[in-house]
């Protein structure tokens, strides 16, 4: 009995090496799978940052695009100061009152359908509209400011390049307008910054 069992003992030992081995691969394996996951996550965060400072330059050249152009059409057509006075106000307070909704629709992710705002919304019934997405808030938001205080902003803004135009020139309305579509570009970036960063803060948290 004393030679069986003192045979059986390095075949027990190898058994037991194989599956320490065994557990320790399957472990490091599975700490590989989590760091590829979480850096594949950090890699979405950050690109997600670059989608929406791209659109929102693209927004923004868009923007002064078309100030330019009423500018232009304003002087060779000679339109009406009502009429010029009208598309200058369209143009300095539509941005304003956009800002929040494109930056909840581009931040964290280029999201293109769903009901975006900061607000209280209303409930839809879901056997009337099953397709209407409600795109949650983003962290910090509101960053362009409350609705009230956006739209006085608006209106402000709007206000004041009818003035520019009407009272200096329509180039200086377009100075006006460049200067209020590049401070929603900053401020738009700086969100989108400071919302990947928290994204990447919250999944340390959880990594932790």
């Amino acid at each position: 009995m004393s030679r069986r069992s003192s045979a059986r003992w390095p075949a027990r030992l190898n058994f037991a090496r194989q599956s320490w081995g065994a557990a320790a691969d399957a472990k490091l394996h599975a700490r590989g799978v989590r760091a590829q996951s979480a850096r594949e996550t950090r890699h979405g965060f950050l690109q997600d940052v670059v989608k929406s400072i791209v659109i929102w330059t693209l927004c923004c050249l868009l923007q002064c695009s078309l100030v330019w152009a009423l500018a232009h059409f304003s002087v060779s057509l000679q339109l009406p100061k009502w009429m010029s006075g009208s598309g200058w106000l369209l143009l300095g307070s539509c941005p304003v009152l956009g800002a929040e909704r494109l930056l909840q629709r581009s931040a964290a992710g280029v999201k293109l359908r769903g009901i975006s705002g900061d607000g209280p919304m209303k409930e839809v019934p879901s056997r009337c509209f099953p397709a209407i997405i409600l795109l949650p808030a983003l962290p910090g938001a509101p960053w362009f400011g409350p609705r009230r205080v956006r739209l006085l902003l608006a209106l402000m803004a709007g206000m004041l390049l009818t003035a520019l135009d009407r009272c200096l020139s329509p180039f200086a309305a377009v100075i006006g307008g460049c200067l209020e579509t590049l401070l929603l570009l900053l401020r738009a970036g700086f969100a989108s910054i400071w919302i990947c960063d928290w994204r990447l803060q919250e999944l340390w948290r959880k990594k932790t």
